[in-house]
C-alpha cells in the first residue's frame, strides 16, 4: 500500500483502493476491524486468523457477498443486518455458543459455523429452519454437541436431524448429502419435523387458547366474588 503524489491510497498496482473487490487481511494480527471506510465495492473481505473479538465496523460494505472472520476470537455473531447481499459467510474456529442475528442475511447460501461452542445442535438447526434464505452449504462439525458413535446426540444423528429439518441443504461439513442419508434422515426425525412444522402454522390457535383461558379464568373468579357478596349480605340480614 502506498501513496501517490496526490495523497490519493494505491495498491501495488497502482489500483485505487476504493476501486478493490477483493480484500484480504488475513494473518495480520489484527485486534479490531477498523480503517475501511471508503472501501464500499467490496465484494469479498478476508479477515481470517487473526485475533478479532467482536464483528463492528463493516456494516457500510453492503456490497459483500463473501466474508470470512473464521479463526478468531469472536464470541457473538452481531453487526451483519446491513449486509443483505452476503451469500458466503464463514464463523469457522469462534467462541460462538449461540446462532443469533441472522435474519437480514436472506442471500445466505454457504455458512460455517463448525469448530465453535454449541453445545446443542437442535437449538442451532432450528434456528436455521426459521431463517428465509437459501441455504444449501452448511458446515457445523468439531462443535461440543458433537459425540462418538451414533446414537442419540452422536455424529449420525446431528447429520440427520440437519438433513431432514434444512430440506435445501445439498452439502453438510462439506459432504454431499445423498439419497439414502435423507431416506434414514426421514425416518429418524420426520415426526420430530411435523409437529414443529404443525406448531409454528398454528400461533393463532395458540392465542386462541391463552384467551380463552383468561376468559374462564374471569368468569370463575367473578362468580366468586358474586358468592362472597351474597354471603355478605346474608350475614348482614
Amino acid at each position: 500500500m502506498q501513496y501517490n503524489k496526490e495523497n490519493k491510497i494505491f495498491d501495488a498496482n497502482d489500483e485505487p483502493l476504493w476501486e478493490l473487490s477483493h480484500l484480504s487481511l488475513s494473518y495480520k494480527n489484527i485486534i479490531e476491524i477498523d480503517n475501511l471506510k471508503g472501501l464500499e465495492k467490496l465484494t469479498k473481505l478476508q479477515l481470517d486468523n487473526n485475533i478479532i473479538c467482536r464483528i463492528q465496523n463493516i456494516g457500510h460494505l453492503t456490497n459483500l457477498t463473501w466474508l470470512d472472520l473464521s479463526f478468531n476470537l469472536i464470541s457473538k455473531i452481531e453487526g451483519l443486518d446491513s449486509l443483505v447481499n452476503l451469500s458466503d459467510l464463514s464463523l469457522y474456529s469462534n467462541k460462538i455458543s449461540e446462532l443469533q442475528n441472522l435474519e437480514k442475511l436472506t442471500k445466505l447460501n454457504v455458512f460455517s459455523f463448525g469448530k465453535n461452542e454449541f453445545k446443542n445442535h437442535e437449538t442451532a438447526i432450528q434456528y436455521l429452519k426459521g431463517l428465509n434464505n437459501n441455504l444449501e452449504v452448511l458446515k457445523m462439525a468439531e462443535n461440543p454437541f458433537q459425540k462418538p458413535g451414533g446414537g442419540p446426540g452422536g455424529t449420525d444423528d446431528y447429520r440427520y436431524y440437519a438433513i431432514e429439518m434444512l430440506k435445501k441443504l445439498k452439502y453438510l461439513d462439506y459432504e454431499l448429502i445423498n439419497a439414502q442419508q435423507r431416506e434414514t434422515a426421514k425416518a429418524k426425525h420426520n415426526d420430530e419435523v411435523q409437529d414443529k412444522d404443525q406448531n409454528a402454522s398454528n400461533p393463532a390457535d395458540d392465542s386462541k387458547n391463552n384467551v380463552d383461558q383468561e376468559l374462564v379464568d374471569a368468569k370463575i373468579e367473578s362468580t366468586h366474588k358474586m358468592i362472597e357478596r351474597i354471603q355478605d349480605e346474608s350475614e348482614d340480614a
